[in-house]
């Protein structure tokens, strides 16, 4: 059982949060035990769709569904650069463009139905301060992300992917966002390619995206892209103690 406490879920929120990575193999009582031992109020888990033992467990025992992530991935990665429409050049972010990668992924996430804003007990603008924070973070600490590439256009950021090395020679497209003046011209298409072209280029050979199930729009890009369903996972909340 992969769990631990959330230092940045208590900062973001306020509540003593616990994140787990739970198997088909694992226990929802011994997870919700582990939970009260610490004196966790909130536990977020991540489960494989095919678990439905566990999923059945977890429901039993009080947690809810929050969102259902279909993972994509493309074993040999695509290597030729992504051509821009005129006007439009790329560059690799740097720490400098934190606050405007973050202003950016406020943008264009609003309105986007995370596992956070299932949850009704949170503090909803919190919730929305999650992508902007993480999309900062990403340009400012290499833990997060190994690289975050920018679409400038007259010299504004207009679109951003951040990537992360997962092991094994995987690459991750964890957050995407395209300005809403700028949709429609194939940007984000574009950044998939050229997160392929990046990956290739530093000595990766496969590369995984995910969304939510409802997110159908991404996930056309994806097929056309050449990438093909590879997982999916439940994202439960559970509460304890008084907040529950």
């Amino acid at each position: 059982m992969d769990i631990s406490l959330s230092p940045l879920d208590l900062e973001r929120f306020g509540v003593t949060t616990a994140k787990a990575a739970l198997s088909a193999g694992d226990r929802a009582p011994d997870a919700a035990a582990w939970c009260r031992s610490k004196a966790v109020q909130m536990l977020i888990a991540r489960v494989p769709t095919s678990a439905v033992a566990l999923v059945q467990q977890l429901e039993q025992q009080g947690a809810f569904l929050t969102d259902t992530l279909l993972y994509y991935s493309r074993k040999q990665l695509s290597p030729e650069a992504a051509a821009l429409p005129d006007g439009y050049r790329w560059r690799l972010a740097t720490p400098a463009d934190a606050d405007a990668v973050a202003a950016l992924a406020a943008l264009t996430f609003t309105g986007y139905a995370g596992h956070y804003h299932a949850d009704h007990r949170l503090d909803q603008a919190a919730a929305d301060a999650v992508y902007a924070d993480w999309a900062a973070n990403s340009c400012r600490n290499p833990k997060v992300a190994d690289a975050v590439l920018l679409i400038e256009h007259d010299g504004a950021l207009i679109a951003f992917a951040t990537l992360k090395d997962r092991g094994e020679a995987l690459l991750e497209g964890v957050l995407f966002g395209v300005h809403p003046d700028h949709q429609g011209r194939r940007l984000y298409q574009a950044l998939m390619q050229q997160a392929q072209h990046w990956g290739s280029q530093h000595s990766f050979s496969a590369m995984t995206v995910s969304t939510q199930v409802v997110n159908l729009a991404v996930q056309k890009v994806w097929c056309r892209l050449g990438f093909e369903p590879s997982s999916s996972y439940y994202t439960f909340h559970q509460w304890f103690g008084e907040s529950a």
